[in-house]
């Protein structure tokens, strides 16, 4: 009995099967792999808006309040002033309302106003208050938010849908693989061999760019899966 040669038909078209099979589970993992990359990026993106949303009203809670309490120092300066102003008059009604104010309307003003209106290191040389140092105070007491960095989210998020595009080329590769790995079953001896061998080579390419793929971005996001 004849010894079957490795350009049998038969043996090549069982080559060509389990070739398919190792190829279509590759495919699968690298559709899989493309997939969990998209869902990070999706994920990383959202929470770069919930960032930005948190640190945005943030500040715009921390500015209404700074205004605010300046808004009642400014009022407070002003109705002292008129109350001094009432005082030195010698008129014993001014005088009187003098003392109204500055027992009921002074002190609540003052304190609407405090910090901001009571504390001397908020107040500048020419008499006018320090908002950005009241603002950077107010977010000091908030350091998670602090913490925050909605950019450098939204940066991450663009790294993972850059490497979603570059592997769904490795992809593309796998499945043209798949088509010439396909194509063997149904071709001659030696059309199956040249067939084989092509389907192989763009297997083994598309392999080796995933996985360049794959150790590049890795190394580009600082170690993040």
């Amino acid at each position: 009995m004849a010894k079957k040669s490795w350009l049998d038909s038969t043996r090549l078209e069982m080559i060509a099967a389990i070739l398919i099979a190792i190829v279509s589970l590759t495919t699968a993992l690298g559709a899989w792999r493309i997939n969990a990359v998209g869902s990070n990026a999706d994920d990383t993106n959202h929470t770069g808006l919930i960032e930005a949303v948190k640190k945005q009203s943030s500040a715009n809670e921390d500015w209404r309040k700074v205004f605010e309490e300046a808004s009642y120092g400014r009022d407070y300066s002003i109705y002292l002033a008129g109350v001094e102003v009432m005082e030195s008059s010698g008129d014993s009604n001014q005088s009187a309302q003098a003392v109204n104010l500055r027992k009921y309307l002074l002190p609540n003003l003052q304190l609407l106003s405090a910090p901001l209106g009571t504390e001397s290191k908020y107040l500048n040389p020419d008499g006018s208050f320090d908002l950005d140092k009241r603002l950077a105070d107010l977010e000091a007491d908030a350091p998670d938010l602090a913490k925050l960095n909605p950019q450098a989210t939204f940066d991450l998020a663009r790294i993972y849908f850059s490497q979603k595009r570059w592997e769904s080329i490795g992809l593309l590769l796998l499945a043209f693989s798949l088509v010439w790995l396909t194509l063997a079953e149904i071709g001659r001896s030696r059309l199956k061999v040249f067939t084989i061998l092509i389907g192989l080579g763009v297997y083994f390419l598309g392999c080796f760019w995933m996985v360049a793929v794959e150790v590049l971005f890795y190394l580009k996001r600082g170690g993040l899966i």
